[in-house]
């Protein structure tokens, strides 16, 4: 049992976990940190919660727990290989969330139903107000005259 105890504890082992424990037995506060390594208010916490999503580049968390690392005059290759082993992990996980079906592509059924009810009555709105225009034979479109107004007269003359 005793061989199997540091294997366990070494699973549990986060870049996160490492660097927090380095601050507190230099007896730093997370803001103090954050100055010596001029990060943004926060990020120190973010990265001892291992919560690389957040930070607004994440792209850059492996870049920032080295300089935090070297700051605790931690061993690098270490804390890098926690962090990998962790990002694989994080990898490993979105590419399972991406593979879920949508809900959007079941519904291209109701869609195409919902066009071609549009449709027939697009169609049938055309066909009513085309039936509105019937012109009686009686009346000749050279003979249809514009009412004409005439300019009211006004007296100069008082």
């Amino acid at each position: 049992m005793t061989v199997d105890t540091p294997l366990q504890v070494d699973a549990f082992v986060t870049p996160g976990t490492m660097l927090r424990s380095a601050r507190l037995q230099t007896e730093l506060s997370e803001r103090e940190v954050e100055d010596l390594l001029n990060l943004m208010p926060g990020y120190v916490g973010i990265l001892e919660r291992d919560d690389y999503q957040a930070l607004r580049s994440p792209a850059f968390a492996r870049g920032y727990v080295r300089a935090y690392g070297q700051l605790m005059k931690l061993e690098e290759t270490e804390l890098l290989r926690a962090f990998d082993e962790q990002r694989e992990h994080w990898e490993k996980e979105k590419k399972r969330v991406e593979t879920r079906p949508l809900q959007l592509q079941r519904t291209g059924t109701g869609v195409v139903i919902g066009l071609v009810i549009l449709l027939a009555m697009v169609f049938a709105l055309w066909f009513w107000q085309g039936q509105d225009e019937v012109i009686p034979a009686s009346v000749q479109p050279n003979e249809v005259q514009a009412p004409t107004a005439e300019a009211p007269q006004v007296n100069y003359e008082d």
